[in-house]
């Protein structure tokens, strides 16, 4: 069985030409010509003699099917003959013969083909699972269908391949697909209530508190707010985002390459285009590092907290909304510190082994 598994297009064509041969002997006596060939094909392999031995065995009986007279010897073989195998010993054994040729080839031909449809489909499902990140860990999967995942710090998915079907499920954090192309088999992202539709295409989804943010980097793909929508129209994706149906529109939109959609529990929040910076920047952690562009302070200590599990705390509400800009190494809290101390004129106090104090300096 191991072997059939593993070798199911060769092992078939050889049952089939054992067929063929079987059933040119009964037809017509070999010529010279025809019984070197035999014998060339025989000798190719142990496989070869065995197939033709055993469905002789199967069409004739064991005492008919003498096939113990064929020599194997590569440097100089004994023809095959038609005295090798006993002749028909009725005037129908020839079709009947011929006929379970074709049946038994059609059989196993059959059979190989059910067990690589068993064994695409067990690859197909071969990545699914549950995926996770530890805080400031990532991680990249390649799924069985050669799309690529990327997972961001404190992240838990979930890959549900099934036959038709490609499904993941983000329970938490942030996750980037670079989707392989593939119409028959849609691939949706569910985050929170709503649900991400792609076919090829590359875009992220990160899920924050009750909302879920979807960055489009190519392609397009089809945001709804609430899975159990029921959408008009089945092939959604081909209906350009500007003449959507009113009636839809804040609860499924089709986004392009640059949209920045944020949706809650229900509807559609907020629809953005992005700069093509913009979204490089906002993608900068796949590359370690953290980008930001004269941002407040407050979003910038939110993003570098995700990243470690040290609390920082702004002390004083007044530098809050000072800007910053840069690019910092994830992981390295310490020389994110650093810089906002030489740069904004900040003092970073350790309170204890997991705190943090953001201050004016010398306060």
């Amino acid at each position: 069985m191991t072997e059939i598994v593993n070798f199911p297009n060769e092992r078939a064509i050889i049952v089939k030409e054992a067929c063929d041969w079987l059933a040119r002997m009964d037809a017509n006596e070999l010529s010279k010509e025809e019984r070197i060939e035999l014998n060339k094909w025989i000798g190719q392999s142990e496989i070869h003699r065995n197939e033709l031995e055993r469905l002789a065995n199967i069409w004739d009986s064991v005492e008919a099917a003498k096939l113990d007279h064929i020599s194997i010897d590569k440097t100089e073989t004994t023809p095959i003959t038609e005295e090798t195998i006993e002749k028909p010993r009725t005037p129908n054994r020839k079709k009947y013969r011929i006929a379970l040729s074709v049946a038994a080839s059609l059989l196993i031909l059959a059979s190989f083909g059910l067990l690589t449809h068993f064994n695409n489909l067990a690859h197909f499902k071969s990545t699914n699972g549950k995926y996770v990140t530890a805080i400031g860990e990532q991680q990249t999967i390649l799924l069985s269908d050669g799309s690529e995942l990327k997972l961001n710090t404190d992240t838990l998915v979930e890959v549900n391949y099934y036959d038709g079907m490609r499904n993941i499920h983000l329970y938490k954090g942030e996750a980037h697909f670079d989707v392989a192309h593939d119409p028959e088999k849609p691939f949706t992202v569910k985050a929170q209530k709503g649900d991400v539709r792609a076919l090829g295409t590359v875009f992220s989804v990160r899920v924050k508190d009750n909302r879920v943010n979807v960055i489009v980097e190519e392609g397009k793909v089809r945001i709804r707010a609430n899975e159990n929508f029921n959408q008009i129209e089945e092939n959604i994706l081909a209906i350009p985002e500007d003449i959507l149906p009113v009636e839809q529109k804040n609860i499924v939109v089709v986004a392009n390459a640059g949209r920045n959609v944020v949706f809650g529990e229900q509807e559609i929040e907020s629809i953005v285009q992005e700069e093509k910076e913009v979204i490089e920047r906002k993608f900068s952690w796949r590359q370690g590092m953290l980008a930001f562009d004269d941002e407040p302070l407050s979003d910038v200590i939110d993003e570098v907290s995700r990243y470690t599990s040290h609390k920082i705390i702004i002390a004083d509400p007044d530098i809050r909304s000072l800007r910053v800009g840069g690019y910092y190494p994830i992981g390295k809290i310490q020389v994110i510190f650093d810089a906002l101390e030489l740069n904004l004129d900040l003092h970073v106090r350790q309170v204890d082994e997991k705190t943090y104090y953001i201050s004016h300096n010398g306060t």
